[in-house]
């Protein structure tokens, strides 16, 4: 008889996106990492709007990117954790 043993862990952010500030067209970069069982799924959005998938954010900057990234960790047990950086991106 073979018994599996499914436990459950609510999701748990293990790196958070940090404050930027960068010159217009340049690179930036977000990291969002979480642990959890089921494994989190990372949503990245802007404005309400969705802007990411991945546990990395990394995109061309242009000045209407400045603003608020919120960084979401969800694996379906209604426990959803949110950490969020903000984006300044300077003119040249």
């Amino acid at each position: 008889m073979n018994l599996h043993l499914f436990v459950t862990v609510p999701p748990r952010l293990t790196r958070k996106p940090s404050n930027q500030t960068v010159i217009e067209t340049g690179t930036v970069t977000f990291y969002c990492n979480a642990t959890g069982n089921p494994v989190p799924k990372i949503t990245w959005t802007k404005d309400g709007k969705t802007v990411g998938t991945e546990d990395t954010l990394s995109f061309v900057t242009h000045r209407n990117h400045s603003g608020e990234y919120l960084c979401s960790a969800d694996n379906g047990l209604n426990a959803t954790v949110v950490a969020s950086a903000n984006l300044d991106v300077q003119c040249k």
